[in-house]
């Protein structure tokens, strides 16, 4: 009865434990995605001589300025450089919606990224990754104009970052 009772404990405290673990592995793999698409999007720029973006879009086949990141988006050859998917433009990569609990944002309010063929990157913000944890757990991906993305877990000014 003695071992029962304290594996009954030891389970007790182990749980939420794992859990932040869960959570952890599912925001950072969440953020290595993310990140590789727009490594993706900068080389296929470069390689290409060609414009592509990155937008939200919660249909994996055209930009949207409604839905919300989380919602999914695209790589986009973005041969007339509108930052919008037309008929004839190649789709790179989709991403579908990130599982419930999971927010996502660029910046203030933006729609995309794009990337030049020199590899530089428009606009200049930041990705930040919530959960519901909160702002302390949050992870970022740091756009900057040179097109160089970078994680932190922290703003682009040091600060703490913002899920709201």
């Amino acid at each position: 009865m003695a071992v029962l009772a304290i594996a009954g404990v030891l389970a007790a405290t182990a749980a939420p434990a794992m859990q932040n673990i869960v959570y952890e592995q599912r925001l950072t793999a969440y953020v290595n995605e993310l990140f590789g698409d727009l490594q993706l999007a900068r080389s296929e720029a470069i390689k290409r001589v060609v414009q592509v973006t990155l937008c939200k879009s919660s249909d994996g086949a055209a930009c949207s300025t409604t839905s919300n990141w989380q919602s999914g988006w695209i790589v986009f050859v973005d041969t007339d450089g509108d930052e919008t998917a037309d008929s004839g433009e190649t789709i790179i990569k989709v991403r579908q919606a990130l599982e419930s609990g999971v927010t996502l944002r660029y910046g203030s309010s933006y729609d995309y990224v794009y990337y030049k063929s020199d590899g530089t990157a428009w606009p200049n913000a930041t990705f930040t990754f919530c959960d519901t944890r909160g702002a302390s757990y949050a992870r970022a991906i740091i756009v900057s104009n040179t097109g160089r993305a970078r994680t932190s877990s922290e703003a682009s000014d040091g600060g703490a970052l913002s899920c709201s």
